[in-house]
């Protein structure tokens, strides 16, 4: 017996921070970004005593909004955090969202005052620090929830950008960012930057890292890889520079970037299927196609994503478009010949089911009627006898 599929609650977004862009789970908790699994478990179970309808509020309808809030808000928020392989996966989404920001966006607002200061000053004492204060009184007010989230948010957006290199104001750095408010005796610390190179670059790259941060680099062994990486791109674009124009650099530097965020996007989606988050990966499989229509892979994954949706019309199209352009792909070439294994199966199956039928819905006047069996000696010599009695 079939049981019904259980729906999936909307988690609350909003216009502010990662929240614009992404699901901010760690806004939602009121969790620095840094958090480990035993904080994240003891936060929730705090939010979640306060929003409990049996605690929370006087009235019914404080007890729902409070409700709502839990169901939408602070549950998926743990959800999404409970388990270390997501986890893992989901910062390396901020890693590869603060990485697009700096190559494309441009004066980003932001309208908290906390988010401004660490703009202004970012570390990473002043960012706990802020977050914290916050989530202080995040959620003791039903009518300030929203607002206090979406701040927490601000900061978590100003910290991803600062752990990869963003500072405000310095020279040569384009204005990601555009602080709506003054903080007060609060000093820019853009004098205290690595200096410019001698060509102004918009691309991404972290030769404007502080020295803390250059030392942090040197101790992961997946930033070391990325600031080389960066580092040999932009000494490959300054040897280039000789022999082509400006504009023709930036243009190969943006092309070749947009390779990579479409490689890490389409990561990204396959980390989703893992997880059976089929809407997720479909949602991001069509934006990567709308930039790269000719994307094999894309194509395949597209396949297999709209096999789980029960839509193998879609799925075989996919793969064959796939296949179209690259016959080697092994996932598209694996999937259509499991389509078309199980239509035979299926095709043969009901020609039997068929066969089945017609025979029993055949009529008794249409029925042949079975041909006399020859009598043997035996019966000739009975009937003889009976015969002569008679």
């Amino acid at each position: 017996m079939n049981q019904p599929k259980e729906t999936k609650l909307q988690f609350i977004r909003f216009d502010r921070g990662i929240s614009q862009y992404n699901h901010d789970y760690y806004a939602a908790l009121g969790l620095p970004i840094i958090s480990n699994p035993t904080y994240i478990r003891n936060v929730y179970l705090r939010i979640a005593r306060i929003l409990h309808p049996d605690i929370y509020g006087f009235s019914a309808e404080e007890k729902e909004i409070a409700t709502q809030y839990l169901a939408k808000l602070v549950n998926p928020a743990y959800n999404g955090l409970m388990r270390e392989q997501d986890r893992t996966a989901y910062q390396g989404i901020f890693k590869l969202l603060a990485k697009r920001l700096m190559q494309r966006s441009r004066n980003i607002q932001i309208h908290s005052e906390s988010a401004c200061e660490l703009v202004m000053t970012p570390s990473d004492e002043v960012y706990e620090r802020l977050v914290t204060e916050i989530a202080k009184v995040q959620y003791q007010s039903l009518t300030k929830i929203l607002e206090h989230t979406a701040e927490i948010s601000e900061l978590n957006l100003v910290y991803i950008l600062y752990k990869q290199g963003y500072r405000h104001g310095a020279v040569n750095m384009p204005p990601v960012l555009a602080p709506m408010l003054t903080p007060k005796s609060t000093k820019s610390h853009t004098t205290n930057f690595l200096p410019p190179p001698s060509k102004p670059s918009y691309t991404y790259n972290l030769q404007y890292a502080s020295d803390q941060q250059a030392s942090n680099l040197q101790a992961n062994s997946d930033e070391t890889i990325l600031q080389a990486q960066f580092e040999s791109n932009d000494m490959q674009n300054a040897s280039n520079l000789k022999a082509n124009s400006d504009e023709t650099i930036l243009q190969a530097s943006f092309e070749s970037n947009d390779m990579q965020m479409i490689n890490n996007r389409i990561k990204i989606c396959e980390i989703y299927i893992l997880q059976n988050n089929w809407k997720a990966a479909l949602q991001d499989l069509r934006d990567i196609l709308r930039a790269d229509e000719n994307n094999s892979k894309c194509l395949a994954l597209l396949g297999v994503v709209y096999t789980n949706m029960n839509q193998p019309q879609m799925a075989k199209a996919s793969f064959k478009r796939s296949l179209y352009l690259n016959p080697q792909e092994a996932l598209a070439l694996k999937h259509l010949l499991e389509f078309n294994e199980s239509n035979v199966d299926q095709n043969s199956a009901t020609k039997a089911n068929s066969s089945k039928g017609d025979r029993k819905g055949i009529p008794p006047t249409i029925k042949k009627t079975p041909l006399p069996q020859k009598q043997g000696w035996l019966a000739h010599l009975l009937k003889w006898a009976f015969s002569r009695k008679s």
